[in-house]
């Protein structure tokens, strides 16, 4: 015999970036290429101890606000 039980869950269908507000869907190509910040701080930190900390940002804001820092290079896999 088999016993069943129901529950919900939840999945992301779309982004919106907390910068410029591009929106995509989970369909989207541009969707997947978004970045996602979802922590809580630490002690200390400058944020106040244990806020949580949550962004979404388009890969075109990441370029922008970020592209001087990052390392980019092709994939080693």
């Amino acid at each position: 015999m088999q016993y069943f039980s129901t529950y919900q869950s939840l999945m992301v269908s779309a982004k919106s970036c907390d910068r410029c507000k591009r929106h995509a869907y989970v369909d989207d190509a541009e969707f997947h290429e978004f970045l996602s910040i979802d922590r809580q701080a630490g002690y200390g930190s400058v944020f106040g101890d244990g806020q949580q900390l949550k962004l979404d940002l388009c890969q075109h804001c990441v370029k922008a606000v970020l592209g001087d820092w990052m390392k980019i290079s092709p994939n080693e896999a």
